[in-house]
């Protein structure tokens, strides 16, 4: 790749496609729910049908990990390793997204909503080893910290476009369907955005040819030191040659990934009728407190957007791991402190430190795993990376209403500080992994031309 592509044009051509497909994922997160209640969806049956996003997760993106290891695309000149699978995924939740509004049945927007998960898994999976193979070992944690960046500029646009949309709208409060207007408008916009800035990533940033080979081909196969096998022997063999620090995340994964689906389920509800004790979801006081909620999802992904930045240098100055377990115990102290607040503002303090603990959840851990896997075979492990996120949320799919109804008698506050404590515990359990010793010192923050080997 020539030199000037390099450097901070690289950073951020690399991360407009995430930026666009996490604007979809974030509007999935924030509406459907709304969307699924609008079509008749009882509150308990929430949590089954979200069900879709981790257990989609769970089966896609390890087979499009491995699948995106080993095929190289050739089209219009240009060769594609893992973008052929982020921009077919990013075309497909387009479409979805564009439906979703527009579905007259529950069952008809349960089943878009799998498809767009679908979609999104697929353009989500190759997103990892993309940084792998396109930063030396050196950058990677600022890599990381850069997608973070992408994912809560994508999470923020989600959560403010139907507020930006409403007032350009007519006055009718809802489409035909029942789905708000504004919200509907968002989904509209998210698959227009998710769509070009994909093909934006795709145009601006070239990916390495085949090894060995650049004549010309439509496809082409890794087949000489990594004969192909089928993707789930090849996820198999994975499994159990996975290397050290892969396992040592695991229940630091599983822990932190169960603490955030309390919030995604929870959250919103929890501030309007629990910390901001609205008499009922027929009040007044029940539509502003949601809407606080949206403000204050905004908020903890703002924060993840400047911490994400200050992550490399804290990083190199108290390890990565300690970083990490920080950042996790401002999240749990973040969740927790909520028992104590019961107006709006002070809930925005409480957000920061979910917002410091989301900007690490979404870097180091990958940082650390990536320094330790080829290049040829980063795709499948950090697919099966991803089954630490997904598993613990089809248990608490499966399991976590049980839990609410007898356990925590419905408080959604409880839920939320149940959350916390998760998180508390992936923090002690982090600080039992040893920080892997750098074979390199970290790109400095402030030298991103430091990216190009050449220029060392």
């Amino acid at each position: 790749m020539a030199a000037d592509r390099l450097g901070w044009s690289l950073l951020i051509n690399m991360n407009v496609g995430l930026w666009g497909v996490q604007l979809g994922n974030g509007l999935q997160i924030a509406d459907a729910s709304a969307i699924f209640e609008s079509l008749g969806a009882e509150a308990s049956q929430l949590p089954l049908l979200w069900l879709g996003a981790p257990l989609v997760g769970l089966l896609v993106q390890p087979v499009v990990g491995e699948l995106s290891d080993r095929t190289w695309v050739r089209w219009a000149g240009r060769w594609g390793r893992r973008q052929p699978y982020f921009l077919g995924g990013a075309l497909l939740a387009a479409v979805m997204l564009a439906a979703m509004p527009l579905a007259t049945r529950l069952s008809q927007a349960v089943a878009i909503y799998w498809v767009l998960q679908l979609a999104l898994n697929i353009s989500i999976a190759p997103a990892r080893p993309f940084v792998g193979d396109l930063l030396p070992p050196a950058s990677r944690t600022l890599g990381y910290a850069l997608q973070g960046v992408g994912i809560g500029l994508g999470a923020v646009s989600a959560a403010g476009l139907p507020w930006l949309l409403g007032p350009l709208l007519p006055p009718a409060p809802a489409l035909e369907t029942g789905v708000p207007a504004a919200i509907g408008m968002a989904y509209w916009v998210g698959a227009a955005l998710c769509l070009v800035s994909a093909l934006w990533t795709f145009w601006a940033v070239d990916e390495p040819a085949l090894p060995g080979d650049s004549a010309p081909a439509s496809v082409r196969v890794e087949d000489a030191a990594n004969p192909p096998v089928a993707p789930w022997r090849a996820i198999a063999q994975a499994v159990t040659t996975m290397p050290p620090i892969m396992r040592d995340l695991a229940g630091v994964q599983a822990l932190t990934w169960a603490g955030v689906y309390c919030i995604f389920l929870y959250l919103p509800n929890a501030i309007a009728l629990n910390v901001l004790a609205a008499p009922s979801r027929q009040s007044p006081s029940y539509a502003q407190g949601i809407a606080w909620a949206g403000v204050c999802i905004a908020c903890y992904n703002l924060v993840c957007l400047g911490v994400s930045f200050l992550i490399p240098a804290l990083s190199r100055r108290w390890g990565r791991v300690t970083t990490h377990a920080l950042c996790l115990m401002a999240g749990a102290v973040g969740l927790v402190s909520l028992l104590w607040v019961h107006s709006p503002y002070p809930i925005l303090l409480s957000m920061a430190g979910v917002g410091i603990a989301w900007a690490s959840i979404l870097s180091i851990p990958y940082s650390l795993l990536m320094d330790q896997l080829s290049e040829a075979q980063s795709g499948v492990y950090m697919g099966l990376f991803n089954g630490f996120v997904t598993l613990p949320q089809v248990v608490m799919s499966l399991g976590f209403g049980w839990v609410m109804k007898t356990g925590l008698h419905g408080n959604r506050l409880w839920a939320l500080v149940w959350g916390g404590i998760l998180l508390g515990l992936a923090a002690l359990a982090m600080l039992r992994v040893a920080e892997p010793t750098p074979a390199e010192t970290p790109t400095p923050l402030g030298n991103p031309r430091a990216l190009d080997p050449a220029s060392k």
